[in-house]
């Protein structure tokens, strides 16, 4: 399939667009593009995979370019590029073995052949390597031969015993031999042998170690590889280089700073009569005759004391070189001492467990626990840059000794603090996106957990802050499991062990419309809802809710999140599904308040919504529709009642990089959508922005509307609800439609579904009671 990166630019540029730098129904990648695994150089371009995106540096006018899902690739998480200067064209290879083809007219042609094929154990493509336009993919089975100018697969090789699948690391050639490294050794073959896809035609060749070996690279006539003892054993800082002569292995210990064994050696290639060694924290530089010419262990020019942390790297032929740098991104070394580095702006890493958002200020959790801890720190974005807190910050706190931070909270009332809970180390608070306050079991209310020995974590979840300015922080594993911070800055902790035991679990905090506040229990006990602003809790103002009937009815009591909307209605998540609290003021009342699940009619059938489901984030836009995010099926968007379905985004469908989506946001007044997903942020913008109390500068955009223009004609400004009737001149009715929040669209065609002719076009706005009326104008010019 066939799409073209600058037909994605100009449909871009095609939609409405505001001041914001993405129109309605436009997607945008918010992707950290600092952890640089693969580069390649070629057609004045540098392309720079990273473990999340990929991107492009103009060497003519350093500009950089990100290439993503938004703007036509297939896929996400590359694990190899190179670039064919053969054929002109750039082959990404993705973890998931699927492949993407790139000309420089920016044509993309994807090849999923591997990634579909049945094949039994490792599919990865580990390296690339071309002979004119063939390109020699190192895969986790063998090696598969690509046609870079047919894009197709030409030949499969199982180089292993009995043609058995043996995982190929990298590939290269003197002209008359194949030589393979693999998880066992050293392979080759007669490049010129008619049948290479027989195994009989490659050999395990003799007079080295057995094990593995990462990369492998012809230079001046000689190979050279590298005998991986960190992947073969474990054994870090003691790999071995060798060196074929074309008659035996020796043993490589060049001059400089190798000195012969004891690195890490991620990759070895030649470049113009060069020869690169990589290690874990350098590159070494050698000449023809293997005397250093380049020794880069450490950034003396700008990073006084820091390491590179080299991938890959290149040489151009201005003898830059380029790094793949897991820190840096890409990083460019010139003239020997004179060093720069480059990648887009976006968050430091792909890790999102939580988000917050209020008067364009997003904050972003990247979570730990379980099987992972990352010490990521917190990631801020005020709708144009990007500021990643991680590292000291004293007296207050080294935040990348800061594992698990959990969940994030921007203060609705003033947007420069920031709350941010920890598995941890408790509570911290951040102004202006600096780490100001940390709180704990010394300075507060807050509790540590006991009988741990040597480690007494403070740890808090859930964040939420009431209508009287008071921050409820939950604090697990401790009888008083919840602590209220108030507007004084004094602190209370409330004990609810006699409802839900002396070291509960608690996940989100909600508080409602009625100034209850609702508790997500650990997975299986099911939601709290506390009825009081300090008052001890006891059974007449704290009730446990379940399945059972009259006490909740929930389809299941592993509940994950929860969302108020503008009818201040309950909606719950679960793994079967949704649930509604549609009268949770009647929670203490005595009444009937059970939780009811949603019916809705599809192919003449009448089911549960989303009865299959895990919900992990639900989100109320300014339409009152609900943003749902599941662990296994994308995104969807459903009508105020939860009736309609209106979109559903997935990985097949749209930009949207997985679907496991972790947590939604929602930007009010912009109408853009974040979805944070397990391979990263992306935002969607959507046609619901906030609404107004008053009609104040109303506006039309574009305006006038030129002859070629086919996209939405947004009209913003308006009262929520606003009824909107667009007349001609002469006051003839043309279309009608209702504002989505404070914003309506009319793609400039009447009932029939024409293009309105050229003139002005009235539109008379009206509020939901009648009381608020307001006329704009559109020209039309055809």
């Amino acid at each position: 399939m066939k799409k073209n990166i600058l037909f994605f630019i100009i449909l871009l540029f095609a939609q409405f667009i505001t001041g914001q730098n993405i129109g309605i129904g436009q997607w945008k990648d918010h992707l950290s593009y600092k952890n640089g695994i693969s580069v390649s150089e070629g057609g004045g371009k540098v392309f720079c995979a990273t473990k999340s995106g990929i991107f492009l540096f103009n060497k003519s006018d350093n500009s950089i370019e990100r290439l993503s899902k938004v703007n036509g690739l297939a896929d996400v998480e590359a694990n190899v590029l190179n670039y064919n200067k053969y054929s002109n064209k750039l082959l990404i290879a993705y973890k998931n073995s699927n492949i993407d083809i790139i000309d420089n007219n920016g044509t993309i042609v994807n090849l999923a052949d591997i990634k579909r094929k049945a094949i039994l154990g490792n599919k990865s493509i580990n390296n690339i390597y071309f002979i004119n336009q063939y390109a020699y993919l190192s895969c986790g089975f063998g090696i598969v031969v690509i046609d870079m100018d047919k894009v197709e697969v030409s030949d499969t090789y199982y180089i292993g015993s009995n043609g058995s699948p043996v995982n190929v690391r990298d590939i290269t050639s003197d002209g008359t031999y194949f030589y393979v490294a693999t998880d066992i050794g050293v392979y080759r073959a007669l490049q010129n042998n008619p049948n290479l896809a027989n195994y009989t035609a490659w050999s395990l060749m003799g007079g080295l170690p057995v094990g593995i070996y990462n990369t492998i690279t012809e230079f001046n006539g000689k190979i050279y590889t590298n005998f991986s003892k960190l992947l073969t054993s474990g054994a870090s800082q003691r790999d071995s280089m060798f060196v074929f002569d074309n008659t035996v292995w020796n043993h490589f210990g060049a001059t400089g700073y190798f000195g012969g064994d004891g690195y890490v050696v991620n990759s070895m290639k030649s470049y113009d009569n060069q020869l690169l060694v990589g290690f874990d924290n350098g590159i070494i530089k050698f000449d023809s005759s293997l005397a250093t010419v380049g020794n880069y262990t450490i950034y003396l020019f700008q990073y006084s004391g820091d390491y590179i942390r080299p991938n890959q790297a290149v040489i151009d032929n201005s003898d830059i070189l380029w790094i793949a740098d897991s820190q840096y991104g890409l990083t460019s070394i010139r003239n020997g001492n004179s060093s720069d580095y480059h990648y887009p702006d976006g968050p430091s890493s792909a890790n999102i467990t939580a988000m917050s958002l209020a008067d364009y200020n997003l904050a972003i959790a990247p979570g730990g626990g379980g099987n992972g801890y990352y010490n990521d720190g917190i990631y801020f974005y005020n709708g144009t840059d990007w500021a990643n807190r991680n590292g000291n910050f004293p007296p207050i706190v080294k935040l990348d000794t800061i594992y698990n931070i959990n969940n994030v909270l921007v203060d609705p009332n003033n947007a420069e603090v920031v709350y941010a809970s920890t598995g941890f180390a408790g509570l911290i608070e951040f102004n202006n996106g600096v780490p100001a306050k940390i709180y704990n079991s010394s300075n507060s209310s807050l509790q540590k957990i006991q009988n741990v020995p040597g480690f007494t974590p403070v740890c808090t979840s859930g964040l939420a802050i009431d209508a009287s300015s008071n921050l409820w922080v939950c604090n697990s594993g401790v009888p008083s499991s919840v602590s209220m911070k108030k507007a004084d800055n004094t602190w209370q902790a409330l004990n609810f062990s006699t409802i839900i035991g002396n070291t509960p679990e608690l996940g989100q905090v909600l508080v409602d419309k009625s100034d209850q506040k609702w508790f997500v229990l650990t997975r299986g006990v099911g939601i709290m809802v506390y009825n009081g602003n300090g008052t001890t809790p006891n059974s007449s103002n704290t009730k446990k809710l379940s399945s059972a009937v009259g006490n909740g009815a929930l389809p299941s009591t592993n509940v994950f999140c929860m969302a108020e909307d503008a009818d201040g209605e309950i909606w719950v998540g679960t793994d079967k599904g949704i649930t509604v609290f549609y009268s949770p003021s009647t929670v203490f009342s005595g009444q009937n308040f059970d939780a009811q699940q949603i019916l809705i009619e599809q192919d003449g059938h009448v089911q549960i919504l989303l009865e299959t489901e895990l919900i992990q984030s639900i989100a109320i836009d300014d339409a009152n529709r609900k943003w749902i995010a599941t662990a296994n099926s994308g995104v969807f968007l459903m009508s105020a009642d939860g009736t309609k379905q209106i979109y559903h985004f997935d990985q097949s469908n749209s930009p949207l990089f997985s679907n496991d989506v972790k947590s939604i946001v929602i930007n009010r007044k912009t109408g853009e959508v974040y979805f944070g997903t397990t391979k990263g942020l992306i935002a969607y913008r959507s046609t619901a922005t906030e609404g107004f109390e008053y009609y104040t500068d109303v506006y039309s955009f574009p305006n006038p509307v030129k002859h070629d223009y086919t996209g939405p004609i947004a009209i913003k400004g308006l009262v929520t609800n606003t009824t909107l009737k667009i007349t001609d001149i002469s006051g003839t009715l043309v279309y009608e439609t209702k504002s989505e929040g404070g914003q309506a669209l009319w793609y400039g065609k009447n009932f029939k579904g024409e293009r309105v002719s050229t003139g002005v076009y009235m539109v008379f706005c009206t509020s939901e009671d009648g009381t608020k009326k307001i006329v704009t104008k559109i020209l039309f010019v055809n």
